[in-house]
């Protein structure tokens, strides 16, 4: 079942950064939202994951699991922004480096 969580979770992180990236490098207003809607779903089944797994496991390791968690969140509030910007304006490229930046670190604590 661990293992099962865990691939899940990798697969989310990956598809994450690549939903992320194809969205704040999109043209199109309408392509922005789209790939937008696809990052959220993708948080969504991360969240459920993580959580999941912090539910079974918690006795094993606590913080472990919660900073995972408080991880997540980070991510989804770099992203918001990173939308949000991208949405108002051109986009702010020290934002976008930045949410890469956590993307990236998500990925590698998602596959660790």
């Amino acid at each position: 079942m661990i293992k099962t969580l865990t691939l899940i979770d990798a697969i989310c992180a990956i598809a994450l950064f690549i939903t992320v990236f194809m969205g704040l490098h999109a043209k199109m207003e309408k392509r922005v939202s789209d790939w937008f809607v696809l990052t959220r779903l993708a948080l969504i089944v991360a969240a459920i994951t993580a959580l999941a797994t912090t539910l079974m496991f918690f006795h094993l390791h606590l913080l472990l699991f919660v900073g995972r968690i408080i991880w997540l969140l980070i991510a989804l509030f770099a992203i918001e922004a990173a939308f949000r910007q991208k949405r108002e304006t051109f986009g702010n490229p020290w934002l976008f480096f930045a949410t890469y930046l956590i993307l990236i670190i998500n990925v590698v604590i998602n596959i660790w």
